[in-house]
């Protein structure tokens, strides 16, 4: 004949179970891989408005618990890495942008192309599908931008004519910092006009695309945004 198990026996191991799932998921979120939502088009093509998106933080060593940014056996990004970064000053906010610099580099834009060392990134003109549900797309260009081993896709606005957007610099990327810069290159808030990013603020490399909602495109009575299926698990480069 069986005997019935104690109440208070059954919720402890739930309550067991539940403090363990709990634990190794504030272990992976502080010390592996984190999600974040894209707000903003900053980053177009590569990452779009309702993007969610997983940042992998080992790339960059582990971080050291209470110390403000420091990590063991830490390296520095590449460049052409999608990093998100507690924004210099305002940590409590969280940036994605692209590296483009890493300490001692020159940096300068001259008539909207990008050169790191003396070197000219290379432009080659790429199809717009990307940017097909990009407002005013028309007024854009799209462009495959090569740099030091990175390939990546960059959008220009072509009506855009503002100096601060087409020429910047030369500056020198101080040391434990790094220089960045949004894809969308003429509607982006970053390293052009609010300095470099010290490396202590770095949380992780965006890795996957896991979800993207299109909130301008909707569909039925209640008006939920669509699904982007072409991005769903969409790796990030």
């Amino acid at each position: 004949m069986s005997q019935k198990v104690p109440n208070r026996i059954i919720f402890r191991e739930y309550f067991e179970s539940l403090l363990v799932a709990i634990v190794i998921a504030l272990i992976l979120r502080f010390f592996v891989i984190s999600a974040y939502k894209i707000p903003t088009g900053s980053m177009t093509p590569t990452l779009k408005v309702g993007d969610f998106v997983f940042a992998y933080k080992l790339n960059y060593g582990v971080t050291i618990p209470f110390s403000g940014g420091e990590r063991m056996a830490s390296r520095l990004p590449l460049r052409g890495d999608v990093i998100v970064f507690k924004f210099p000053g305002h940590e409590a906010t969280s940036y994605v942008k692209r590296v483009i610099g890493l300490p001692g580099d020159h940096i300068q834009i001259k008539n909207k192309k990008l050169y790191v060392n003396g070197a000219q990134a290379q432009y080659t003109p790429e199809n717009s599908d990307v940017i097909g549900d990009l407002p005013s797309k028309e007024y854009y260009s799209v462009y495959n931008e090569e740099f030091y081993g990175s390939s990546h896709l960059i959008i220009y606005n072509q009506t855009q004519k503002d100096p601060e957007t087409s020429d910047f610099g030369p500056i020198v990327v101080p040391p434990q910092n790094v220089f960045v810069l949004g894809d969308n290159r003429d509607s982006s808030d970053d390293s052009r006009y609010w300095g470099s990013v010290p490396v202590r603020n770095i949380e992780g490399q965006v890795v996957l695309v896991w979800l993207s909602l299109d909130w301008l495109n909707r569909w039925g009575t209640d008006q939920m945004p669509q699904v982007r299926w072409s991005r769903v698990f969409q790796a990030v480069r």
